[in-house]
């Protein structure tokens, strides 16, 4: 059986803090379990705190939810290290759920939410100010004086600020946001300097900090490393092929962190939704209320992946698919999705004053978004707390079809993104890490006949199949 905790993770203790910061209390023995995710799509860390409370803390300490939660945690470096790594991390309380009392009522089980303890400012302040500089560094002074300053003050927490350079300086004025909205906000309007190939910025944090920066950089990071990604690949094993073999190779003695015991297909392709919302075609209306005119950008699917930076270098569909799904009228509002912006830039260089290169983002945006949602699946593997959101990961995913005779899939096996991390820790050394992943194509390109016809003479495959016409 695969051990899914090789690195011994452990919760050491955990405190509870009043706001003053005095009564600092363990309350390690109420613990039963701590879920913590991260994702790409979400600013702020969260967490689920399983606790069985015969104490009374609601009374008795008294737990009102203003609270800071710190939990120590430890974990060795690799499954044939013995030195230990202790690590903190706080949370605040953001609210108590699902409280069950005993029959007796002597005791309570509840789920206590956790959230980063920058949140708290987010929720405390709104961002009305202009600024005129790069919007990397706009997002940066947000987070330093509405966010990372105050939490420093009060909680003595700091945290790095990671972001991508943005293509020129602007005047931009956001409009009476909070912290966290108002990042958000100057991600949408933020177009990268390599703005032919990055084009997609996010904000979010991981377990090392916050990130502001294009999806397209993580891949185009990951991208030198893809032979080291390849021989440290995720595989899918089973039971009865760990009691076949050893639990790992003696070349790779961390093996055994990177095998896949569950995958669960989220999605696998989403046709007509990605039709309507503009991957195969979109178009870009800036109309310029300064020259009276407007200009017109249009995006369309190619049949193969002309990003520079891709994760799979084909699309999800053929040839004929998206050469019809496309509409032909020129000149006009003809594509499967349209958008308009309206603005008072001039359509050329004068002292900085040009289109902001809005043309050069929204379209690929788009098409990327419906990409990476097209290839949409859930991995477990053993427990690992340096996994993080926006890691390229390897996997060779099975191809499933009912033989005896198991190989990798051709379409999906590859590079993927991991776009969400969920860690468990529980009571008695239990861990379990589960990574939602996330690719923009397919490794190989689509077949455009079948491997099974049955109405011809054919032709067995290995495993059992039958392909085409001998």
């Amino acid at each position: 059986m695969v051990n899914l905790n090789p690195l011994q993770i452990k919760i050491d203790d955990i405190t509870i803090t009043k706001f003053d910061g005095s009564d600092t209390m363990s309350i390690l023995p109420q613990f039963v379990e701590l879920v913590l995710y991260q994702s790409i799509f979400e600013p702020a860390l969260k967490a689920e705190m399983l606790i069985n409370d015969q104490i009374g803390l609601f009374d008795n300490y008294p737990l009102t939810g203003e609270e800071l939660v710190t939990i120590r945690y430890k974990s060795v470096d690799s499954a044939k290290s013995s030195n230990s790594i202790d690590k903190r991390l706080k949370m605040i309380i953001k609210g108590v759920r699902d409280i069950l009392v005993d029959d007796r009522a002597r005791s309570r089980m509840y789920t206590m939410d956790l959230i980063s303890p920058e949140y708290l400012q987010n929720v405390r302040k709104y961002v009305s100010h202009a600024y005129y500089e790069r919007i990397e560094d706009m997002a940066e002074k947000v987070y330093e004086e509405y966010v990372s300053n105050p939490t420093k003050e009060k909680f003595n927490i700091t945290k790095p600020f990671k972001k991508e350079e943005s293509l020129k300086i602007r005047n931009l004025v956001i409009p009476n946001l909070r912290p966290f909205q108002a990042i958000q906000w100057l991600a949408k309007h933020a177009v990268a300097k390599d703005y032919e190939n990055h084009f997609l910025y996010l904000f979010y944090e991981d377990i090392e900090g916050y990130n502001f920066l294009t999806l397209q950089q993580l891949v185009e990071d990951a991208l030198p490393k893809r032979n080291e990604l390849m021989a440290k690949k995720y595989k899918y094993v089973s039971d009865i092929e760990i009691t076949k073999s050893s639990a790992f190779s003696v070349s790779d003695p961390d093996e055994d962190q990177r095998y896949i015991t569950n995958i669960v297909n989220n999605k696998r392709f989403s046709s007509i939704e990605k039709v309507a919302g503009g991957y195969y075609q979109n178009e870009l209306f800036e109309i310029s209320l300064l020259q009276k005119a407007y200009h017109s950008t249009p995006t369309e699917l190619k049949d193969r992946n002309d990003n520079k930076y891709a994760l799979g270098p084909f699309p999800l569909n053929t040839k004929d698919y998206i050469k019809y799904v496309k509409n032909d009228v020129e000149k006009t509002e003809y594509s499967n999705r349209i958008r308009y912006i309206i603005n008072n830039y001039k359509d050329f260089d004068d002292g900085g004053k040009s289109q902001p290169g809005y043309r050069y983002k929204f379209g690929n945006a788009s098409k990327y978004l419906y990409a990476l949602n097209q290839i949409d699946l859930t991995i477990t593997v053993p427990a690992n707390m340096n996994l993080k959101a926006g890691d390229i990961i390897y996997c060779d995913i099975p191809e499933v079809y009912g033989f005896q005779v198991q190989e990798k899939d051709k379409y999906l096996s590859g590079l993927f993104m991991v776009t969400e991390v969920k860690q468990v820790i529980g009571i008695g050394e239990r861990a379990v890490t589960t990574l939602r992943i996330n690719k923009d194509g397919y490794l190989n390109s689509l077949f455009e006949n079948s491997l099974y016809n049955t109405s011809k003479l054919v032709t067995p495959l290995p495993g059992g199949r039958v392909g085409g016409p001998v």
